[in-house]
């Protein structure tokens, strides 16, 4: 027997099928706006047949989180449907790696949101931003002629932000207080000074400014919140983080500390994870 997990994102659909032994089988699909029962066989069909035949297991539950899947009836032909609200998914995907709670967990999807997660209470959602990996998608085709994340992030990896955004040190000359020169103070305001517009950025530095605005933008709110809520640590989950160069941009943030934000494992499936965990019974739990 085994049980599976479908996570409704606003640009994917993870799906993880977990069975009696081995490894999670892992598959990222389109979006379904509105899911329905008809959607969860095809997903699951998806997903069970790439396995062999002898092998593929019998799934005993489902559980589904994100997007519009409260609408769900209680099962699929025969196999229960179970509910997940997405926040407790998302803390209990960030809590799942053992980071020391109360955490703030960063779900990095299409938008981006804030959970705060701690083992002792329910989850709470804190704030959403409009900022996150449709962002990066909308903004790479306006401003790169291209929505393929891989592309982006490849092109990030070779450019330098700082062609397109203003740094604390360009204004002031400096740092100020704990904020060094190299910090940005505004993402692509460098483009709107006089004296650069004659000079347009390459490709590959567009691209490092869109990766840096997305990335700064959710630690911004997420050390927020983390100094609000006097969290232990920020975890960050999506598919967003997949993209080549992404992690890269947020460990260069000035002041970064790693042993604080962490990066959830295979993290475009967290939030998928976590809902299969709560509906077998788990509980998110506080790391040491």
């Amino acid at each position: 027997m085994g049980a599976a997990a479908i996570d409704f994102g606003g640009t994917i659909t993870d799906v993880v099928v977990r069975r009696g032994s081995g490894p999670d089988l892992l598959l990222a699909l389109p979006a379904v706006r509105r899911p329905d029962v008809a959607a969860v066989a095809a997903i699951l069909d998806a997903a069970l047949g790439r396995e062999p035949a002898a092998t593929r297991p019998s799934l005993d539950l489902v559980a589904v989180t994100g997007g519009r899947s409260r609408e769900l009836p209680d099962r699929c032909g025969e196999i229960p449907l179970c509910k997940i609200d997405e926040p407790a998914a998302i803390a209990q995907g960030g809590l799942q790696g053992g980071a020391p709670a109360p955490a703030i967990v960063v779900s990095l999807g299409t938008g981006t949101a804030l959970v705060l997660a701690d083992a002792s209470g329910s989850p709470r959602h804190l704030v959403g931003s409009g900022i996150g990996g449709g962002t990066l998608v909308g903004l790479g085709r306006l401003l790169l002629d291209t929505d393929d994340v891989e592309v982006i992030g490849r092109l990030s990896s070779r450019g330098d932000a700082g062609r397109c955004d203003l740094r604390v040190g360009d204004i002031l000359g400096g740092g100020i207080g704990v904020v060094p020169a190299e910090a940005t103070a505004a993402h692509f305001a460098r483009l709107g000074l006089r004296e650069e517009a004659a000079t347009r950025p390459a490709p590959e530095d567009i691209a490092a400014a869109l990766v840096n605005l997305v990335g700064q933008a959710a630690l911004r709110l997420a050390f927020e919140a983390a100094l609000g809520h006097r969290a232990r640590s920020i975890v960050l989950l999506g598919h967003v983080l997949d993209v080549p160069g992404f992690r890269e941009s947020i460990c260069r943030i000035p002041l970064l500390d790693p042993s604080f934000v962490r990066f959830a494992d295979e993290p475009g499936f967290a939030v998928a994870r976590g809902a299969l965990a709560l509906a077998q019974g788990g509980a998110a739990g506080s790391g040491d």
